[in-house]
């Protein structure tokens, strides 16, 4: 039997496995308790088990006396969106993200559309094992609406009115994009806000029916369809998303993947040239968007792994861009989270303020390269290795963030321990991809030695 994956902000598992009636009725009922007064928005992504799920969340929320506003096929960010909509009490997310398809996961958002915290993981959890959840009598039940256009449409008209986009000369450059949706939630709303900003759009695996034609993740080696696509053509760009559309990967006019990291480079470098802000990032984010940032003499925040973490930091310090490396661009006056549509919509826009090929602007921006493995601990007292590797590192060089980071001049190393399972992941990056592979071997030999 699969393990239930539990996170701060939901619950993931292999679903009639892990994933449950009774684990989906428990959670649900214990994060309607933790919320205020309010209706609850339900979204879902396009796998196989999302509408039974959906179903099953909903009546639960409804015997717990909330109101549901169920928008159906929705990417994550656009639950976000309807959350802020609706004024509702908060959002449930029904998206396994990039696991394959007979994954599922339930992802609790609050009233300011951000994904639990800590402290609210902690009250969620502690209302879960008391068993402190409450049921309504017969007459004081929820109900629920269906509603699948007007939060979509609000989510893109939220989109175009982004100030640092000029629609009128995005339309005018008439762009021809080639687009995977990995048959997820993005297979409509994508195509329609390329259409709105003008350009011919060229879908590919865009029926939302959940079945995935090849690694959900946007990965390079999972692109192999749309590059061959693209090197027969004529387009000036590619676009990927992930099944929940919160990722953002690019593919150039030569139909060459351009590798996540750099997509929210590309949308600092466009953001920061319009209006000066320090930008926030993941520990693991390439130092390519921290360059970026640099030269316009623009701090990095770095948070821990996990978007609430960015999230948070960005709206403490009332920053304009930030996201995840992963291709998880954020941008609070949209909403706090990432959104793969708000990279999409700026990433037009920087292409019509350059004038360039894409592979020419990917060719002017900090070069880096990014190796992530893992390795496994089971036996191994790692704990004991990482402080014998934290006493022989400088402190000056050592980020402990999210567990261990060594900075050097022009590379880096990162690794954390899995909650979940018994590894080490290892992230590198270095000016060459030879130089982070041998990062990653040398640490792997460390922890195995």
């Amino acid at each position: 039997m699969s393990k239930l994956m539990v996170s701060v902000a939901g619950i993931r598992g292999v679903v009639g496995d892990s994933l449950t009636p009774e684990v989906i009725l428990r959670y649900v009922s214990s994060y309607s308790r933790l919320l205020g007064p309010g209706p609850v928005v339900v979204g879902r992504d396009t796998r196989p088990s999302g509408k039974a799920i959906s179903g099953l969340v909903s009546s639960v929320l409804n015997m717990c006396g909330r109101d549901v506003v169920d928008i159906d096929i929705a990417t994550t960010p656009t639950v976000a969106m309807a959350v802020e909509l609706y004024k509702a009490a908060g959002g449930i997310a029904i998206t396994a993200s990039h696991n394959p398809s007979e994954w599922n996961a339930l992802k609790f958002m609050d009233e300011k559309t951000l994904f639990l915290n800590e402290n609210q993981g902690e009250k969620l959890h502690y209302i879960l094992t008391e068993n402190r959840y409450i049921y309504e009598k017969f007459d004081k039940l929820g109900s629920t609406r269906f509603e699948r256009e007007e939060s979509r449409k609000y989510h893109i008209k939220k989109i175009l009115d982004i100030p640092y986009i000029n629609k009128s000369l995005i339309r005018k450059r008439k762009f021809k994009v080639a687009i995977d949706c990995v048959n997820g939630a993005g297979s409509v709303i994508l195509p329609e806000l390329l259409h709105d900003l003008g350009c011919t759009v060229t879908k590919i695996n865009c029926e939302p029916n959940g079945i995935f034609p090849h690694g959900a993740e946007p990965l390079p080696e999972n692109l192999s369809e749309i590059c061959g696509v693209i090197k027969k053509g004529n387009f000036d760009i590619g676009m990927v998303v992930d099944p929940d559309s919160d990722r953002l990967a690019l593919i150039s006019e030569n139909g060459v993947p351009l590798g996540e990291e750099y997509t929210l480079a590309m949308v600092v470098d466009l953001i920061l040239s319009k209006k000066k802000s320090d930008i926030a990032v993941n520990v693991s984010t390439s130092r390519a968007t921290e360059d970026t940032a640099a030269k316009y003499g623009c701090r990095t925040y770095r948070a821990k792994v996990g978007e609430i973490n960015v999230s948070s930091v960005m709206l403490e310090k009332g920053l304009i861009i930030g996201g995840e490396g992963n291709g998880g661009v954020i941008m609070p006056e949209v909403h706090p989270g990432r959104d793969a549509l708000v990279g999409a919509a700026l990433i037009l826009q920087y292409l019509t303020v350059k004038g360039k090929f894409v592979s020419e602007i990917f060719d002017e921006l900090p070069s880096y390269h990014i190796v992530k493995d893992k390795v496994s601990v089971e036996g191994i007292d790692f704990e004991s290795k990482a402080r014998t590797m934290m006493e022989n590192t400088p402190k000056k060089l050592l980020d402990l963030t999210d567990g261990i980071k060594i900075n050097g001049e022009n590379d880096w190393v990162q690794l954390r321990k899995s909650n979940t399972e018994p590894i080490v992941r290892i992230f590198a990056e270095a000016k060459t991809r030879s130089a982070a592979e041998e990062l990653v071997k040398k640490y792997k030999e460390i922890i195995i030695g």
